[in-house]
């Protein structure tokens, strides 16, 4: 499961308040965004410094790595059980979510079996 990227999410949205985020390039953006906001211009999702379980990873190079993330404490990360994805944390650094869930009506036999790979690799 992907997850959305929406209004409705990035109103639950922690990653501005996250210390790993605390850069120059971020705030940066963040103005820029509030400039753009005043405008007419769609904004991509790609540019936007937050939700970067859906977005993707955040192209600043001044992040701190050295910090912990706060994704186990969004509530997006418990709604959507983003423990059980790839990658687990950091989603700035790291990638957007891929999800797997197991239940019944959701069992994605591929997506298992691209998630086992990733984890399980042979080392002979």
């Amino acid at each position: 499961m992907e997850i959305e990227f929406n209004a409705e999410n990035i109103e639950k949205c922690r990653c501005l308040e996250c210390k790993v985020q605390k850069s120059q390039c971020v705030h940066d953006k963040v103005l820029l965004l509030q400039e753009e906001a005043l405008g007419s211009s769609l904004i991509e999702p790609k540019e936007f410094p937050a939700l970067h379980c859906a977005s993707g990873i955040e192209h600043c190079p001044d992040l701190d790595r050295k910090e912990e993330c706060l994704c186990r404490n969004c509530s997006i990360y418990a709604e959507n059980d983003l423990e059980t994805g790839t990658p687990t944390l950091y989603f700035c650094l790291d990638g957007s979510s891929t999800s797997c869930c197991l239940g019944e009506e959701n069992f994605d036999e591929e997506r298992v079996a691209e998630t086992l790979r990733h984890y399980y690799r042979r080392t002979d």
